[in-house]
């Protein structure tokens, strides 16, 4: 053989090695990682909530798109402050909160509430020498004779505000439970699933608040993802779960799982429903909205 067909043969060689290697190594596969923000409670039922809604989402769209990482990311944030990491993706890449039409053009929602619709009903928390007054509350025109404490940065303050309903606001959440305490203003609306354990984590030093037993506030907001633009793809795979999870009936399996007795316990069918609009809430579709 000469040098030539010693060449040429190497050359086929080299050729049929190059394939061998494209052909038969495995691919890198992206791996779809997740930065959710780590509960400031350990035991915080809301927060294991949404992370395994969000994990179950990765989980049963693995057979499309790979494999992921969940990361608990131990930083506190107001969700001002979410927002703007989640636009420049900066140490998160994913937040769940209430609604904001304001983040809609900024950041990519995924529009499909998670806790079904229960963050429309609210329960107010009061001091028990005052059960009597709020007994005689029976429309929003009554209810604005009395004083929400609320957080500065609450969305629900937006709405109370919006109504000219009377509001005194703070920026330390255990403040709230103190100046309720102390007569600065007469109830705090919270949610079904908070207001039961918020107490009772509080107590015995709470022991002249109680959650009030007639009334229940309905004010439309959701509890939505919310993904960084620059993570399109995260976007739509958790859509893509959050619809699989709906259409196998595992999502309010997930949901009674952490709130059924709270639900049970709020008894809402016989308490009596002051509503409240949300101007945020008046040119979106809420699915699964109940």
């Amino acid at each position: 053989m000469n040098i030539k067909e010693n060449k040429i043969k190497q050359t086929h060689l080299i050729k049929l090695l190059i394939i061998i290697f494209f052909v038969f190594t495995p691919r890198v596969i992206a791996i779809d990682t997740v930065k959710l923000l780590k509960p400031l409670l350990a035991d915080d039922k809301r927060s294991n909530h949404k992370n395994e809604v969000i994990i179950r989402s990765l989980q049963i769209t693995e057979e499309e798109f790979g494999p992921f990482l969940f990361e608990a990311i131990e930083m506190s944030m107001t969700p001002k402050r979410a927002f703007i990491s989640l636009k420049n993706k900066e140490n998160i890449n994913a937040y769940i909160g209430p609604y904001n039409k304001a983040w809609d053009s900024e950041v990519s929602i995924i529009k499909i509430p998670i806790r079904q619709g229960l963050l429309n009903y609210r329960l107010l928390l009061v001091r028990e020498s005052q059960l009597a007054q709020f007994s005689k509350v029976k429309n929003l025109e009554d209810l604005g004779k009395l004083n929400a404490g609320l957080q500065h940065h609450w969305a629900t303050t937006k709405v109370f505000e919006s109504h000219g309903l009377k509001v005194t606001t703070t920026h330390n959440f255990e403040g709230l439970f103190q100046m309720l305490k102390r007569a600065r203003f007469d109830y705090i609306p919270r949610a079904v699933y908070e207001i039961y354990d918020e107490l009772e984590r509080r107590q015995p030093d709470l022991k002249s608040l109680v959650v009030e037993p007639t009334l229940a506030l309905y004010l439309p907001m959701s509890t939505y993802i919310h993904i960084s633009p620059q993570e399109p793809r995260i976007a739509r795979r958790i859509e893509v779960g959050l619809r699989k999870l709906i259409a196998n009936g595992e999502i309010k399996m997930i949901l009674d799982k952490y709130y059924a007795d709270d639900i049970n316990r709020a008894n809402l069918k016989n308490r009596r429903i002051i509503k409240i609009s949300n101007p945020d809430y008046n040119d979106i579709s809420l699915e699964g909205i109940n």
